[in-house]
């Protein structure tokens, strides 16, 4: 297992905690980061040379600086550290990173944006489409039916003592009220409500228009299904039953 490292000088008093958002990929991960970066009480880490303040993905390689070194600039007491790395629930890169989300010393607050699992791989294909990406393959196949198997990434992060941290975020709610949303998440981190400023989508789809004929989301529905039925039969989230009955009754 790769090592946290903790600076215990930097750490013991100077905030409460660390909100992750581990997901999904084309979910309204960069738009949440933005409305969630408005509050005063959260503070984003900076650009030290990695790809982006908003995906930091440190808990996918063994560094050599404290978590809390990327946040440094910024920290205060009674504040909360915030990073958006969707490749946390990508099997291909995860590579244990729920293991050591786990072992935090502070507390951890972790947002999975769960979006309707063909809408996503619609959108991800248009997304690759537009930078250039390769879609065709059954190496690209199974890497789209891997983000959205919400389920399995659920469990994976259960099973590092995460569970009760993880709130499951619907993607139309945040895409129609993305104040309530702002709201709820909130209340999750216990944390006073401000309502975000600015409340602009971000790094919406550029490709218009459908890229999945019906056949490949028959393919891709079949693959799914069992993930889809498991996230509806868990209770956990109330939208899988209408995901589970609308491409069933498609598809079967």
């Amino acid at each position: 297992m790769l090592p946290i490292i903790v600076d215990s000088r930097r750490s013991s008093s100077m905030h409460v905690g660390h909100i992750i958002v581990i997901g999904a990929m084309k979910a309204g991960t960069t738009t949440l980061y933005h409305l969630l970066s408005q509050h005063r009480q959260i503070m984003t880490s900076f650009d030290n040379g990695y790809r982006s303040p908003k995906e930091l993905d440190y808990f996918l390689y063994n560094r050599n600086r404290s978590y809390n070194y990327f946040f440094r600039r910024r920290l205060l007491s009674r504040t909360w550290t915030l990073e958006a790395s969707p490749n946390y629930t990508k099997t291909h890169m995860a590579n244990g990173c729920e293991t050591r989300i786990a072992s935090l010393p502070k507390r951890t607050r972790l947002i999975y944006i769960l979006r309707d699992p063909i809408e996503r791989i619609d959108s991800h294909i248009a997304h690759n489409l537009h930078i250039g990406r390769d879609v065709n393959g059954e190496k690209a196949a199974r890497r789209l039916i891997d983000i959205s198997q919400y389920w399995k990434h659920i469990q994976r992060f259960a099973e590092a003592g995460l569970s009760d941290s993880l709130l499951l975020l619907d993607f139309d709610d945040l895409c129609r009220k993305p104040v309530d949303a702002v709201r709820r998440i909130h209340e999750f981190v216990g944390i006073p409500f401000e309502e975000p400023t600015d409340v602009r989508a971000l790094n919406v789809r550029q490709k218009k228009g459908r890229h999945l004929t019906e056949d490949e989301e028959r393919r891709y529905w079949a693959a799914m299904r069992p993930d889809v039925e498991a996230l509806a039969e868990s209770g956990r989230f109330d939208r899988a039953r209408g995901w589970l009955e609308n491409w069933t009754s498609k598809y079967g």
